[in-house]
Formats: structure tokens, sequence, C-alpha cells
């Protein structure tokens, strides 16, 4: 029985050090889209460009949490093992979202993107462990 404890207690911690990946998706609202376009100071083109990317993607990582039970309203969220999943089903979509911006955004813009990442994944890591 101690092993499984264990077991289980390193999981916890993994599901916890992954969860960056987890980030973005509640938290990128259309307010927040808003303050994202004038902080990468986008053009009119790459607001254009970029939109249809966001809107996706928060769709998807909306689609994701609702799959893993997580409801940051609530403080609902999965075990340990469901924290891996959801991590990995949000990594993907990071991946592809990433990817198809680096298309549109500049470099120096795609720097801020990635802060701005990390600044929402700080805020949802922060509601997901409370």
């Amino acid at each position: 029985m101690r092993r499984i404890e264990k077991t289980l207690a390193v999981l916890a911690i993994v599901a916890v050090a992954l969860l960056p990946s987890v980030a973005v998706a509640q938290s990128l609202m259309p307010e927040d889209v808003a303050k994202m376009e004038a902080r990468l100071q986008l053009t009119p083109e790459q607001r254009s460009g970029i939109d249809p990317i966001l809107r996706e993607s928060m769709n998807e990582r909306r689609a994701v949490f609702t799959k893993h039970g997580v409801d940051l309203n609530t403080g609902q969220r999965p075990g340990a093992l469901g924290l891996i999943k959801l991590n990995s089903d949000m990594k993907k979509i990071n991946i592809t979202t990433r990817a198809r911006l680096s298309k549109i955004l500049k470099p120096t813009q795609l720097k801020e993107y990635d802060k701005i990442v990390v600044e929402q994944t700080a805020v949802v890591k922060k509601q997901l462990l409370r």
C-alpha cells in the first residue's frame, strides 16, 4: 500500500510540474485577446490573421478542460493522472497554435507571445492548485 501512495504522490508532483502546458486555456477571454493584440503591437493584417487562430485555440482548450473535468470557477479538477493527460492534450494545442502564429508574428512578437503564455500559465496553475 505504501508503494502505491508513494507512486501517486510522485505522479501528483509530476502533474503539478507539467501544468505550464495547461495555460491559456480558460484565462484567455476576448478582453485578454484584445490586451494581447495591443501588447504584441500587431498590424491590422496580423490582427486579422491571428484572431481566428486564437479563437480556435481557445475553443480547443475549453473542450480539453471539459473533457478532463476541469472547471476553474469551481475548482473542479482531475487527479494526478488526469492532470498528466490534460497536460499532454494542452501541449499539442500549444505546439500547433505557436507554429501557426509563428507564420504571422515577427520573432520579437513571438517572444512576447511566449511571455504572455508564461504569465497566463501562472494564473491557471494558481487556480488549479488552490
